[in-house]
């Protein structure tokens, strides 16, 4: 077992952590203008086939814009924190994202606890916990596991409840900047909206309608599913213990222990802005997406076998979403909705006891 300290392991990827200010604005440039030309193909060709193409190709470019913010609200993108926080800000736009509210729900939080349950992402329900929902949302959790309801399960979950509007129990004190940032999106979904409603009557050949299918609805689906996978893929795992509080974690839990590095073919990570090399990223925010894959094949170095990786594969993808339904919080076992084991334990013995005794 590897047992560096976070300040080890960042001092071994420190040379990556150095932000690039003409490579940064390129991928965002370069990023708005795909996105854009891909919502004008939604409207200008006539062929059905490639408008429901370019409406695919604006969901995964507004996947990276969101790798963009993301990158930015770390202040990791450029040197510069003001040119971070506007860029955030657009980048965030097209998915619709409350800049200032991600920066409670992923700095503040996933960050800080990361695998705990309640406050992250795809935090699996303990048996109790399932047994008490109602049939209805017991059918919705099934959705939520599977693979089509990834889509739904971080656009409802996820965006809906914490990042759109700040609610008070998000928030916890007021601040202008919250709701300044909602108008700010606000503002963009009605003019957005607007042209698109405007161009489907200018154009003969489609409808209102269907623009708005094609250049709002259908990105938005693709990207919340490209978001719910990349999230998912980054703490969910047979062998991936979660925690019912910190103090727990910090118990018995590592970086190698509690995040995934799934190697996907490195195509995949040049589009995907290396949205999958997530342990360097955990070891240091500060690495921008475009150093992550250097970084990340310094610490598979490191920690060797220790660390949690494996090639991606749909087999593998599938056999992960079948195994990781519920979670006894009790003994770290992965089981199914049955209450059925699903995997071995995923913290030792020896460390439970030793949490136990501490």
């Amino acid at each position: 077992m590897n047992y560096l300290n976070t300040k080890e392991l960042r001092h071994s990827i420190k040379q990556y952590a150095k932000p690039s200010n003409k490579l940064a604005l390129f991928i965002f440039f370069s990023d708005l203008t795909i996105y854009a030309l891909a919502i004008a193909g939604t409207i200008m060709f006539e062929s059905l086939f490639l408008r429901i193409a370019c409406g695919v190709l604006a969901g995964l470019r507004i996947g990276t814009l969101f790798l963009v913010s993301h990158d930015a609200g770390h202040d990791s993108f450029t040197s510069n924190r003001l040119w971070n926080s506007i860029i955030g800000r657009i980048a965030f736009l097209p998915s619709f994202h409350n800049y200032s509210l991600w920066l409670i729900a992923h700095n503040r939080s996933h960050h800080q606890s990361p695998n705990i349950k309640g406050i992250n992402s795809w935090s699996p329900l303990s048996k109790e916990e399932y047994d008490g929902l109602s049939t209805s949302r017991k059918m919705i959790e099934h959705l939520y596991r599977s693979p089509l309801g990834i889509c739904f399960n971080y656009m409802i979950e996820r965006w809906w409840k914490d990042k759109f509007f700040p609610y008070k129990r998000i928030i916890k004190q007021q601040s202008g900047s919250y709701y300044l940032d909602f108008m700010l999106v606000i503002s963009y979904m009605v003019a957005f909206t607007t042209a698109l409603i405007y161009m489907g009557m200018q154009t003969t050949y489609t409808s209102p309608l269907e623009v708005l299918l094609l250049a709002l609805v259908l990105p938005f689906l693709v990207s919340n599913f490209l978001i719910g996978v990349t999230v998912y893929q980054h703490h969910t795992h047979e062998t991936v213990p979660w925690f019912k509080t910190q103090e727990e974690c910090d118990s018995y839990a590592s970086l190698e222990d509690i995040t995934v590095h799934i190697k996907y073919p490195h195509w995949y990570n040049l589009i995907s802005h290396n949205a999958m090399e997530h342990t360097a990223h955990h070891v240091d925010p500060r690495v921008p997406l475009y150093n992550l894959s250097k970084a990340q094949t310094v610490l598979c170095e490191l920690y060797g076998e220790d660390l949690i990786t494996m090639d991606f594969s749909l087999m593998s993808f599938f056999s992960t979403m079948g195994k990781c339904k519920l979670y006894d919080y009790e003994n770290h076992l992965w089981i199914d909705f049955d209450g059925n084991s699903t995997s071995t334990k995923t913290v030792t013995v020896e460390e439970l006891d030793y949490a136990k005794a501490a």
